[in-house]
């Protein structure tokens, strides 16, 4: 708990969002250690313990095992980090498409048929935007909050966030008591504003931070949105955290949903004070050409160039945090 609330005491809290769907192990490894290795302070999870199993075992590979703390993500049910895309084969023409656009490499082609790999999929709906035949479809892979934390709270993990965009403010507080009620450390939730309206928003923050020690809010101003890397990208997330800073909640403030280098440059133009910043799609894309070689660890070149180039993000951000 301490080492959690220095760093974002200090403001300087750089998170790598891995996705709360993906279940890519290898992938999961290698991007740990090599943000890790960057500078990284925190790394969000899905609710699986072989997931946290990898995550663990590339912070080790990397030496970091005392300065980044884990992060656990978890949803409600019609969130969309919890999403799996599914093919409709009869409507299915094989254009490739869906294969193109696909940042996670989810969707193979397999003796004439386009297939998904669900360990893969983080739900982004890119695929399902992209197809003209209607062929894709998303399925909601849930299990109650409660259910999925359980077995992971003894495996020492240093923050819980919730994502709860959802319209049914009274199922978001029963959900968010039983959370606190099987744990005591850092918590907090992540929220977009497709759902409820800025006032409700500020009152449903509200409600949620009292009586939690250390409340992180995230401001995810478009989910899974952060593959460009401009200011436009990165510009409603910013927004998003101007209007909960104005309504001076007690919360620390992390940015998401669109974020990117441009991030920390853009909320201090705004003025906009901020506790930290978490990446996903940004980050993963910019080293998933170096970290999807089969000899990534083996191959010094290949892991000196993928931290480089996290390190030049972590600098780009730090500058102005």
């Amino acid at each position: 708990m301490e080492k959690i609330k220095k760093i974002l005491e200090n403001k300087k809290c750089l998170k790598l969002i891995c996705g709360a769907g993906n279940e890519n192990l290898k992938e999961i490894e290698r991007l740990a250690y090599v943000y890790a290795k960057a500078g990284f302070n925190m790394i969000d999870l899905c609710a699986k313990q072989e997931v946290l199993n990898a995550a663990k075992k590339g912070i080790e590979r990397a030496g970091k095992q005392d300065d980044v703390l884990l992060c656990i993500s978890i949803g409600m049910q019609d969130d969309i980090h919890l999403l799996k895309a599914v093919i409709n084969k009869q409507k299915c023409t094989l254009c490739g498409d869906c294969i193109k656009i696909c940042p996670q490499n989810a969707i193979f082609s397999e003796d004439n048929k386009f297939l998904i790999d669900e360990k893969n999929c983080i739900g982004c709906e890119r695929c399902l935007k992209i197809c003209n035949q209607g062929a894709i479809l998303t399925e909601h892979k849930y299990k109650t909050p409660y259910t999925m934390l359980l077995p992971l709270i003894s495996e020492g993990i240093d923050c819980i966030e919730f994502h709860c965009s959802s319209s049914d403010e009274v199922q978001i507080s029963e959900e968010w008591n039983k959370i606190k009620s099987i744990f005591n450390g850092c918590a907090g939730i992540c929220l977009d504003r497709s759902k409820l309206g800025d006032d409700k928003l500020i009152n449903l923050i509200k409600t949620m931070s009292k009586d939690t020690e250390l409340f992180l809010f995230q401001a995810d101003g478009r989910p899974m949105s952060g593959g460009n890397d401009d200011y436009k990208t990165t510009l409603q997330t910013v927004a998003f955290a101007e209007i909960v800073r104005a309504a001076n909640l007690p919360v620390y403030l992390i940015l998401s949903g669109g974020t990117n280098s441009k991030t920390s440059k853009l909320a201090h133009e705004c003025s906009v004070n901020i506790d930290g910043i978490a990446l996903g799609s940004y980050a993963r894309k910019l080293v998933k050409d170096y970290i999807s070689n089969d000899d990534f660890f083996e191959n010094e070149q290949l892991r000196q160039e993928a931290i480089k180039k996290a390190k030049k993000l972590a600098e780009e951000l730090f500058i102005y945090m």
